[in-house]
């Protein structure tokens, strides 16, 4: 018996179809697969100023449906599964997300099962590797939108063995992670661990400064994010001056006048209270 999903995308197939068939008259040979106009859709109504979330969900099922006809180890179905849950996860639909995010944690960790098995090349499992990683951080993200917060910090420090598995390299995706998990480490009253992931980050962020390999805007959101929860995490423990200093630096990066502002509140760490003490 078929699941309500599938019937839903099958309806949606049909009505999508039809939909689509007075822009996509096209000679046979040229036509796109009803992947590509399924995909295209949605992400025109995701690329739309106020996003339009439930057209482009329906346009995303129906693509996944399409997607599942090659095989859920193909790349499309993946890139479709990950869209989805990112979907949902920008609507903070954070349960909606996670079976997703955790279905394709699943997929990725069997691609890089099947490269190691077929003896790909390193640069391959790497990158397969790097995406597995990413995942894992998306994952992640959503425990920590359900306060699921010592599962996001398990989640998060799998995927760092991942990319300690690749080697001694420095990328912004590891600072990333080890911001992330600073942050999910404060919030669990693990001070020292979180200060010492954040200096890591930091570290490593200033290697990158002049990397151009390094795309700018993405460099740009993980610094500023390191800064001002590194800044809070110092100002919070009666640290002010070396709290300060970071929020300077981060207000430096973002092109603001020196005075003591920060990108989410004028005012927002004056009236701070001390955190609890670790473990309380």
């Amino acid at each position: 018996m078929k699941s309500a999903e599938n019937r839903f995308s099958q309806y949606f197939y049909l009505v999508a179809s039809l939909s689509l068939s007075a822009t996509s008259i096209m000679p046979t040979y040229a036509a796109p697969s009803l992947y590509d106009d399924y995909s295209k859709k949605a992400k025109e109504y995701m690329d739309q100023r106020h996003s339009r979330f439930p057209e482009a969900e329906k346009f995303l099922r129906a693509a996944l449906f399409q997607a599942k006809r090659y095989g859920t180890d193909d790349k499309r179905y993946r890139t479709t599964l990950r869209d989805l849950a990112e979907l949902n996860y920008q609507k903070a639909d954070f349960r909606d997300a996670i079976p997703l995010f955790s279905q394709s944690v699943a997929l990725a960790q069997r691609a890089v099962a099947r490269l190691k098995a077929g003896r790909a090349g390193q640069a391959e499992i790497a990158e397969e590797t790097r995406e597995w990683a990413a995942d894992l951080a998306d994952l992640a993200d959503c425990y920590r939108g359900t306060s699921k917060f010592q599962l996001a910090a398990d989640t998060y420090q799998k995927g760092l063995k991942l990319l300690d598995g690749l080697g001694t390299e420095n990328t912004l995706q590891r600072a990333e992670l080890e911001s992330e998990l600073a942050d999910v480490y404060t919030v669990l009253g693990k001070y020292q661990d979180a200060e010492k992931l954040y200096e890591k980050a930091m570290a490593r962020l200033a290697e990158k400064k002049n990397d151009p390999k390094v795309d700018k805007r993405s460099y740009e959101a993980v610094s500023i994010d390191t800064l001002q929860d590194y800044a809070m995490l110092l100002r919070s423990t009666n640290r002010m001056k070396q709290g300060d200093e970071l929020l300077a630096e981060m207000r430096r990066m973002l092109g603001l006048p020196e005075h003591p502002a920060t990108i989410r509140d004028a005012h927002a760490f004056e009236d701070v209270k001390k955190l609890p003490e670790a473990g309380q």
